[in-house]
């Protein structure tokens, strides 16, 4: 399942390429030393989920996220004490222009959509132990086709339990109203968004001694999906969509220098179906293992990398549904480039659920590579590229029309002036293009962002 972008729940990227015929990897960028794991952990902590349970991402700037990497120092929000919590409220007010509402190259139609986005963060100030408690929306009006409205809503929770010197519990849980948005073509979209529930729980284990890294993780994940109205004016049964996973991690890591980490890791999942039987015929839950082997270094002070393979397999309840499995690996790179800029790079691979007739699934694959520059101390500039290629794996009797392989290309550029401790002015453009094998299924799109934010 695809949809319109990176929440900020999900932004630490996964670092992951595919090659050869196998089908799928999804694997996590890896932090460096002795706080290795301890990254690797917040990252898990983060994604809650297992490869080919999930993978949702939102777009910058996405649901209750700034459009901005990091306040800097000067202008950080003071927040509210509140015992032992501060507090940080905030909203932003946004406009945004799209040239092509449905995303459809046929019938072009332009828009603008005007957001509210209320947030509250409450962030422990315990010497023991943290928690981290978030609540979001996303309220969006169109002018134009107001039937396309919507509102967002989630609840993150996450934290650590000290347990001693370098051994802690994770956990994390979340709860998530949300939308699909009509460049998902991985499933049909209806007159309205398709709207969807999300529930997500996870609690781990993470231990060090001397130069030796164990991490132990559970993590579940359910989506509900609503029904939804067709543009023909039928009604789309999506409860065939409806399913949760669950998710073994086990890892070690050894630190054999200065920056220099070796790791392995093996994550056995599951996928199942509330239904049987999908809407066409075919037993979709089943399940699945990844094992990775890495490396990971810091070089240089200024420049951080990892690499790593790894190999994996997917099964279906299905015996008509191909099998995933075979080779694949990924990596992430971080360079300081000047105190001022910064370059960072990423690829990273997952195997989505789908419900299309003719495919048992789809591996979609990211590059990215993201600039920030600092102007002045008050004046941000970024910018980025993307390319993402979702590859269908096709059932042996798919006709010779059926969606074999989509390309999306995005690009943008963004300007964020902070004003003060309390306010920042945010202006961004971005353009995103689908090349797909269907006919009359291209678009391309162009959007600007203007946005106001208020954080105390």
């Amino acid at each position: 399942m695809a949809s319109k972008g990176r929440h900020p729940m999900y932004n630490a990227p996964e670092g992951g390429f595919f090659i050869g015929r196998g089908r799928f990897s999804q694997g996590s960028t890896m932090a460096l030393g002795r706080t290795g794991l301890t990254r690797f952990v917040a990252i898990l902590a983060g994604l809650l989920l297992a490869p080919g349970v999930m993978a949702q991402y939102y777009d910058s700037p996405g649901l209750g996220q700034k459009p901005v990497t990091y306040h800097p120092q000067d202008y950080k929000p003071l927040g509210i004490r509140a015992g032992g919590f501060m507090l940080h409220p905030g909203v932003q007010l946004a406009a945004e222009y799209t040239d092509n509402a449905f995303y459809n190259d046929l019938d072009s139609q332009s828009d603008t959509i005007f957001h509210v986005r209320p947030y509250i963060n409450a962030q422990s100030t315990w010497s023991r132990h943290s928690m981290n408690i978030r609540l979001a929306a996303d309220i969006a009006r169109y002018r134009d086709f107001g039937f396309r409205d919507y509102e967002d809503y989630f609840l993150q929770v996450s934290g650590k339990l000290d347990v001693k010197n370098r051994s802690f519990f994770t956990y994390a849980a979340d709860y998530m109203n949300l939308h699909e948005d009509l460049n998902s073509r991985d499933s049909e979209q209806g007159f309205e968004p398709t709207r969807y529930d999300l529930w997500g729980a996870s609690l781990g284990y993470d231990h060090t001694f001397n130069r030796v890294t164990l991490l132990g993780q559970y993590s579940w994940r359910r989506l509900d999906f609503d029904d939804a109205i067709g543009f023909d004016g039928g009604v789309i049964d999506n409860e065939d969509r409806d399913r949760e996973g669950s998710n073994i991690l086990l890892r070690a890591g050894y630190l054999f220098g200065t920056g220099m980490q070796v790791f392995a890791s093996y994550n056995f999942y599951t996928v199942d179906y509330d239904q049987t039987l999908d809407r066409n015929g075919y037993a979709r839950s089943g399940d699945g293992y990844q094992a990775n082997f890495g490396i990971s270094r810091t070089i240089t002070g200024k420049l951080d990398g990892s690499i790593f393979a790894s190999y994996n397999e997917r099964s279906y309840d299905d015996p008509r549904l191909p099998e995933a499995s075979g080779w694949a690996g990924g990596g992430s790179l971080s360079w300081r480039a000047t105190q001022l800029t910064t370059v960072t790079g990423t690829i990273s691979s997952a195997i989505d659920e789908t419900t299309h007739e003719f495919a048992s699934g789809y591996l979609r694959t990211l590059y990215m590579l993201r600039v920030d520059h600092e102007l002045r101390r008050y004046l941000q500039l970024n910018g980025f590229v993307a390319y993402s290629d979702n590859d269908y794996d096709l059932l042996p009797d798919a006709p010779a029309n059926a969606r074999t392989s989509d390309q999306i290309y995005r690009g943008g550029v963004g300007l964020n002036w902070y004003i003060n401790r309390y306010m920042f002015l945010a202006a961004s453009y971005d353009y995103e293009k689908l090349k797909s094998n269907v006919p009359g299924d291209d678009y391309h799109v162009n959007r600007v962002w203007l946005t106001l934010g208020l954080e105390r």
